[in-house]
């Protein structure tokens, strides 16, 4: 097999696959926030870019909570916070779109930015940053805090499981593997609070596309995150569902597997456009803002009807993919990012490379917006 879709495909082209009801909803009347440390944004550039797309210039606010936030600007912070805006502003390109912007500065700055957007008391949030939970410190209870109270208020919360496999480890932008020789998860995707969203690629088998586990050992940041947290218990509702998935350290702990969900984040899978250039991107920091702008989408649907938003939806939605009919089952591949590195196998059912797998969208969309 090989990988059917380099140099990539435009957001509009990865939500048209997966089925998103690009047609007939468009975000209207929903708030989306994207958390963004470090990195500069000009309106201008970005304009220019959304043109360059032939998409419209979504509605966007830009706002600051940390004073420090220009002493952290960096090109790869940069290409981070467009590639979540152009995802969520082509899919949802109705929606209120608020940047927090915080400092890329280990702890403060990333919490700040959070807990500001869950204030605002946005429909959905997308965060595309984390760190390794052996890397987590006292900034980690606070965002915790905010997590819960994100769940509380009724916020959908979509985080990237991270791009470094099972070896996740360190606080640093390269984690490949890691220093201890063991699997680690991402934080805050591990925060039961959160739907942690993991990353496949697309293949091609003859005249047959297969969807596997996003690994290529080839690059620094090779495969989807994805483990057993050694911080945090299995929560209630995934007990019946991630019971058989143990730590790949020692083969006996439980903790709450990540991540729940997939979808396309090969490296160079996706195409996007900065200064003006179409460049290729990937990651699990793709699959964040693609499922925020399903649930935004979904939201507005049930809005229609006059439901009320998602909100925390991980225990409904466990229970609803049980069934096997709104979940792609992804069921080959690993999430290694070494030969003989510990880490986990795709399996029939949930498990810890892609959770549930990528999204039946029709089936989904209608499951989700049927919800109480």
């Amino acid at each position: 097999m090989q990988n059917q879709f380099f140099p990539g495909w435009l957001p509009i082209q990865v939500a048209s696959h997966y089925g998103f009801p690009l047609a007939d909803w468009d975000g209207a009347g929903q708030t989306i926030a994207i958390i963004s440390l470090g990195g500069k944004l000009d309106e201008n550039d970005l304009r220019r870019d959304f043109r360059a797309m032939r998409i419209a210039w979504p509605d966007i606010t830009i706002k600051d909570v940390s004073e420090s936030y220009e002493e952290w600007q960096d090109n790869g912070s940069t290409a981070e916070t467009h590639l979540d805006l152009e995802v969520i502003g082509t899919v949802c390109s109705g929606a209120r779109i608020t940047i927090y912007r915080g400092a890329n500065d280990g702890g403060p700055g990333f919490v700040e930015a959070v807990k500001q957007a869950v204030r605002d008391d946005n429909d959905v949030i997308s965060i595309s940053w984390g760190h390794s939970e052996s890397a987590s410190d006292a900034d980690a209870t606070q965002m915790e805090g905010a997590l819960k109270d994100a769940a509380a208020k009724g916020i959908t919360i979509c985080v990237a499981a991270g791009d470094g496999g099972s070896s996740d480890a360190r606080k640093g932008f390269h984690a490949i593997p890691a220093d201890d020789g063991l699997a680690h998860v991402q934080y805050p995707a591990s925060s039961a609070y959160v739907l942690a969203c993991g990353g496949t690629q697309l293949m091609l088998n003859g005249d047959e596309h297969v969807e596997v586990v996003w690994n290529n050992s080839a690059m620094k940041r090779p495969a989807t995150g994805g483990g057993v947290s050694d911080l945090f218990e299995p929560p209630d509702w995934q007990v019946d569902h991630a019971g058989h998935i143990l730590s790949a350290n020692d083969g006996m702990r439980k903790g709450r597997v990540i991540p729940d969900v997939a979808a396309l984040a090969a490296g160079g899978a996706w195409e996007m456009v900065e200064d003006g250039k179409t460049v290729v991107a990937g990651g699990t920091s793709a699959v964040a803002p693609l499922f925020a702008s399903l649930i935004a989408l979904c939201n507005q649907r049930r809005a229609s009807v006059g439901k009320k938003r998602l909100g925390f939806l991980n225990a409904r939605l466990y229970k609803l993919a049980k069934s096997g009919e709104l979940f792609n089952n992804i069921t080959a591949g690993h999430n290694r990012p070494v030969e003989d590195y510990p880490g986990y196998d795709a399996q029939h059912g949930f498990d810890a490379c892609t959770g549930w797998g990528s999204p039946k969208t029709e089936a989904l969309f209608e499951a989700l917006v049927n919800l109480p």
